[in-house]
């Protein structure tokens, strides 16, 4: 509970002496107390919805305004609620939030991961090393937000400043000791995490998605980079194997950016040699620094073995492991003596993350493969790690978004037909689109469409290449991962592909020989 005053102090003076309990962005969570926020949206213009909101027992509304002349400026509302305007207000939410919400990272370390590929998979992969640690750990991204292991859908891959803030607050209280937070470019570019006081950044990659929004990659990698900016960065981890990552590590030439790679880069400090892939996963050696803080200090080596199969997945366990290294030396999950050679200790031990490349094996057919992959690097990665796995033919099932990237339709065929046997083009959240015209343009994308197979319906589509595949084959199941609809003409409809794929199977989950994601959005 916070004066409303006391909210808007750090901003303008106002004199009224209402009491806020909450705040919210959408008008049906209003509750007695609460601070109806009212922004301009992508979609939506919750201004719309400030009677409803005051209808329902909000105390007043805080409303964005472009017109700084109206800053601070305070209104009423005909119920006697209070109305102030707020210039710029959804670049400031954020930290707005935290004055209602307040966050001490001494009390909790966050790590911000960001990029195209691989955020939900790394997030995940910090909190179960954390968690088997023997402390807290809490996730917010693509599967949800919560302790790990009790995660409640979020609906976006970075929830909205207030919630995003809020939550962080409570895992505070519940004595969290570090959060891994999937910070995506529309978060970043639309204020979201603004007042989020992250302790280490990390940078997986950068391909083509989200031009839609962004416009060109230019802008896109632009978004992704401002987390390298924020002034509350101690330690930032830039994966030199990405063109992108090497280009913004000169480019910062700071003491506390490091790099990582699955090579022997001059420039990591985080690093993996002599590589053995095999059925069981990975084992490497993997170097990384006795001191963070000297530059010329030795490089220490220790053999790492992890379940989890592909160059893609050692990439995000390195980058995992670096992140909570350098964590480390802020004293929140321990000092650094010892603290890699613990984590690596753990390692054998991680666990698939859910719909990122989990195995459906069944006794005489094809074994089904469920994973995310929604871009052509995700695609492309995806097949690569399931070759080296396959006796017989590689199956790719995959579609395109609607009212997304269209140029991204051609692209995604040409990584399909590339590294995969044979190629499925269905449907995948059609949302206003017409499917068909979807698949036509991916189809326009091949180079030899008349090998390729087409299906609308994604159900029958599948069970089409379950029954066409053989014994030894894969089937790649991409794009929708752990997503359990799809949206078709404004209406999300129950849709679980892992399910659709144990079913299939006869519900063998071949949990056993996990296979952990490329990553998603």
């Amino acid at each position: 509970m916070m004066l409303l005053s006391d909210l808007l102090a750090p901003w303008f003076h106002y004199a009224g002496r209402e009491s806020v309990s909450t705040m919210t962005l959408d008008s049906r969570d209003v509750s007695e107390g609460c601070l109806f926020v009212a922004l301009p949206g992508h979609q939506v213009d919750g201004r719309q919805f400030i009677n409803k909101a005051i209808a329902q027992g909000a105390l007043g509304a805080l409303i964005h305004t472009d017109n700084p002349d109206e800053h601070g400026q305070v209104n009423y509302h005909e119920s006697g609620a209070v109305l102030v305007s707020f210039f710029q207000l959804s670049r400031q939410l954020s930290a707005v939030a935290a004055q209602l919400y307040p966050l001490q990272n001494a009390e909790m370390a966050i790590i911000g991961v960001t990029g195209t590929n691989g955020k939900t998979s790394v997030s995940q992969l910090i909190a179960q090393l954390v968690t088997l640690k023997q402390q807290k750990a809490a996730v917010m991204g693509t599967l949800g937000n919560g302790v790990w292991g009790s995660l409640i859908d979020s609906g976006n891959t970075t929830a909205d400043a207030i919630t995003l803030v809020r939550q962080l607050h409570e895992f505070q209280q519940q004595t969290v000791n570090t959060c891994a937070i999937e910070v995506s470019s529309h978060g970043l570019v639309q204020g979201r995490v603004e007042a989020v006081p992250f302790n280490t950044a990390v940078f997986t990659n950068l391909s083509r998605d989200h031009l839609d929004y962004h416009g060109d990659m230019d802008a896109y990698g632009a978004a992704k980079k401002r987390l390298f900016n924020f002034p509350c960065i101690k330690n930032g981890l830039l994966n030199l194997d990405d063109a992108v990552g090497e280009q913004w590590f000169t480019a910062l030439q700071s003491t506390n950016i490091f790099g990582f790679s699955l090579k022997k880069h001059p420039l990591a400090r985080f690093y993996t040699d002599n590589m053995h892939f095999n059925d069981a996963g990975v084992t490497c050696d993997f170097y990384y620094p006795a001191d963070i803080h000297d530059s010329s200090s030795a490089m220490l080596k220790d053999q790492l073995s992890s379940p989890l199969l592909g160059d893609f997945n050692l990439s995000n366990l390195v980058a995992s492991l670096g992140a909570l290294y350098l964590q480390g030396t802020d004293n929140i999950l321990a000092t650094q003596d010892g603290l890699m050679a613990e984590l690596l200790s753990l390692v054998p031990h991680l666990t698939p993350v859910a719909g990122r490349m989990e195995r459906f094996n069944q006794a005489n057919g094809p074994t089904l493969v469920v994973d995310y992959a929604h871009t052509p690097d995700a695609i492309e990665h995806a097949l690569k790690a399931l070759r080296i796995h396959c006796q017989g033919t590689l199956w790719c099932v995959f579609g395109c978004g609607g009212d997304r990237d269209t140029g991204k339709r051609p692209l995604m065929a040409q990584a399909a037909e590339q590294f995969a046997d044979k190629v499925m083009v269905t449907s995948d959240n059609a949302r206003s689109e017409e499917p068909m015209s979807i698949i036509n343009d991916v189809v326009a994308g091949l180079t030899h469409p008349e090998q390729a197979l087409t299906e609308v319906d994604r159900i029958n589509a599948i069970k089409s290449v379950a029954q066409l595949a053989k014994a030894g084959d894969i089937v790649l199941l991409a794009g929708k991962g752990h997503e359990t609809y799809q949206e078709v003409a404004g209406s999300r409809i129950d849709y679980d592909e892992r399910a659709l794929a144990m079913q299939l199977t006869g519900g063998n989950e071949a949990s056993d020989e996990p296979l952990v994601s490329t990553g998603g959005l």
